[in-house]
Order: C-alpha cells, then structure tokens, then sequence
C-alpha cells in the first residue's frame, strides 16, 4: 500500500471531455476490425505463415477498445457534479440500455438460429442469454447493465472518496478481475453469466474517472507509446508461442496483462492527443452505438460471401478497408433510423429528446469548450444535459 500514500489526497483540476467523443469513434473502428479478424486469427493460425502474424499483430493492437470504451463511460458516469438521483439516473438507463438490450438480444438470437447456426441443435437460446453474451458484441450491453445498477453508489467515491481511496478501489477491483479471468481460462474454473459477467470489468468503470483528468507531458506521452507499444508486442508474442493449443486465446483477453496495460496507455494518449480537431470524428461519434449495434448483421453475411483471407493484403482488407466500410454503411443505416418514431427507440434513442440534434455552429468542440452535450450515445455511459452541473468544463 505504499504507492498509494503518495497518492495526493485530492483530485487534479477537471479538464475538457471533449476528447472523448473522437475517442470513442476511432474506438468503435477498432471494436469493428476485433470481429472482422476473429475468426481469420483462430481458424487461420496453421503454419504461422505472415498473414496469421499481421492478423494476430492487428487484433492485438485493437485490444484496448473495449476496455476504454468502458473507462469512458465510467468517466462520465461518476463525474460527482453530473449527478442525479439514483430514481431519476436508473429510469433514463432504461431507455438507453436497457431496451436495447432486449430488442437486439432477439435480433441476434434469431440471426444466430435462422442464419448462422440453423442446423446446430446444441446450441441453446436461452442458456445463450443466462451467459450474458448471447452474441459476439452484446456482452457489452449487459455489462454496462450491470455497470450501471451499481453506479449510484461508485458515485460515492467520486462524492466522498479521497483520491487514495478511488485509486485503491479501482485497483482492488481490476486484480479482481484480473484474477477471475486468468482462474476461469487457465483452469476452467467458473464462467461468468448474466448477473456476474459485469463485475470483471469493474476496475476500468472506476479507473476511468479516476485517471480522467490526467493529462499527459510531452514526456510523459512518450513514454505512453512506448509502453502501448510493448503491451501490444508481448500480447501478439503471446498469443503466437504461449504454451497449449494454438493460438493462444488467454493474451487477447480484455483483463489480460498486456491489454489492461495498453487499454490504460491507450486511455491517457487518446486524451492527450484528441484534445482538439478531428471533426471528422466528432460529426461520426453519434452514430458510433448504431455501428455497434448493426454491425455484424453486415460484416458476416459480407464475409462468408468474401471468404476469409489467406493473404497479406487480404487481411489488409479485412482489417483496414472492410471495417471503416462496416462502420460507414451502419452509421448512414443508423443516421435514418433514428429519425422514425418507435425504431429510434432501438438505438437507445427513447426518451423526451434527440441526442443527435445539430447544435447552430458546425465548429467541433475543442479542449477550451465542453463537448455538445446533445451528442451523446447509450454506449458511453453518459448523462443528459439536465444531469450535467455547470461549471464541470472549464478552461484549462
């Protein structure tokens, strides 16, 4: 414990969130080229052959999207000044996670049955469901589920807590987790399911705010890159000769020690270097929870139809082109479908007002502006305008 009693008892001065909106855009990209390279990195392992080793040297890189994703949601989250009452906070989460959650989790459990697995009688629908993870990315609503149910109370951290204590806390429940997935792979001792699949990614919701307002030196960044660097070698090294079957699945984990050590260089490098521009970004980020969302209704059938790649340029394409065209075509399927009454509902879009209404300048936020609070998106874990106290956003 004797790190932490260097830790100041108070919390650094609050800076901008802007950054995050093209944070989490660039995020759902890599989210997207995790899943268009899956099945290429476990089918295709064989000889080793340079085309498995850019599809593992890829995915490997990608890996700190999800656990950021989740850091950015628990930023915003537990911000103390963004509070509302526990009633209030939990009856917008319905809106925005919880009917989606339920309207996809049919989606997919349909496409799964009727066109992916329409001959394959072991596999059951509702166990499916009871794992919390009844598809490749819907695990990630029932965790920020869950997430959510609890924040009222991790907000007592943020509200009460020294900085040593949120430190401490984050910590403690990240090698929790970290322990808990490294006993239920290795060993094959338990498996989390819809009430406890959550609580693994604790620590990246409460060290989200924690380091959030952490914002790096020229130095400092530079030793971020190399260390995200390192992290994402030693995950691809890892994978490729660790010990048993190959590939070895245990390093692309997303509490695996390589990527929790890049998921929090990734974190402090993204802030420091999307404090200001990416427009491009910024008018995407909207649609990001729809490309996630959509996604895979459009990469698989694509895929089968295109066959996994063998080649180097074919995972190049795989990788690289075919997720920023996913992400493309979902984002202008979600750009109309929010705009109907009942299926914007879907997209987590329910509720008395629009996230996507257009603010009268098209100047994107930067590092001396808060961000839009009319953008926001279920994905992030965000609260609503009336939930946001001013003050929370000053200049540096």
């Amino acid at each position: 414990m004797a790190p932490l009693d260097r830790i100041p008892t108070e919390n650094p001065p609050p800076t901008s969130t802007a950054w995050m909106n093209p944070a989490r855009a660039f995020a759902i990209i890599a989210v997207v080229a995790i899943h268009s390279l899956g099945t290429v990195v476990e089918e295709n392992f064989g000889g080793m052959g340079p085309d498995w080793w850019l599809a593992n040297g890829i995915d490997s890189a990608c890996r700190w999207s999800v656990p950021v994703f989740i850091m950015i949601s628990g930023a915003l989250a537990l911000d103390p000044d963004r509070g509302s009452k526990p009633r209030k906070f939990l009856s917008k989460r319905v809106w925005r996670i919880g009917i989606p959650l339920v309207f996809w989790t049919i989606v997919y459990v349909l496409f799964r049955r009727f066109y992916l697995q329409p001959d394959d009688e072991s596999w059951n629908p509702g166990i499916a469901i009871l794992t919390g993870s009844p598809f490749v990315q819907l695990y990630f609503l029932y965790v920020l589920a869950g997430l959510t149910l609890l924040t009222p109370f991790f907000r007592l951290l943020s509200v009460h807590g020294s900085r040593r204590l949120q430190w401490g806390t984050g910590l403690i429940f990240l090698g929790i987790g970290m322990a808990d997935q490294w006993v239920s792979m290795i060993f094959d001792v338990g498996e989390a399911n819809i009430a406890t699949r959550f609580l693994p990614m604790a620590g990246f919701y409460i060290l989200g705010w924690v380091l959030r307002d952490i914002v790096l030196s020229v130095r400092g960044a530079l030793v971020a890159w190399a260390t995200l660097a390192v992290a994402i070698a030693g995950t691809a090294v890892w994978a490729g000769l660790g010990p048993g079957e190959k590939p070895w699945m245990f390093p692309y984990e997303y509490l695996a020690p390589g990527v929790v050590i890049a998921s929090m260089a990734a974190y402090l490098l993204l802030h420091f270097h999307m404090r200001e521009g990416f427009g491009l970004l910024h008018r995407f980020y909207p649609y990001s929870f729809g490309v996630f969302l959509l996604h895979p209704l459009l990469l698989y059938p694509v895929r089968n139809a295109m066959g996994l790649p063998d080649t180097v340029p074919g995972v190049l394409l795989h990788a690289v082109i075919m997720p920023i065209a996913y992400a493309i075509v979902c984002a202008a399927i979600t750009w109309a479908a929010v705009k109907i009454p009942g299926v914007r509902t879907v997209f987590g879009e329910g509720g008395p007002r629009n996230p996507h209404s257009r603010p009268s300048t098209s100047t994107p936020p930067t590092e001396d502006a808060p961000p839009d609070p009319t953008l926001s998106s279920p994905i992030d874990g965000d609260l609503d305008a009336g939930d946001t106290a001013p003050g929370r956003e000053p200049t540096p």
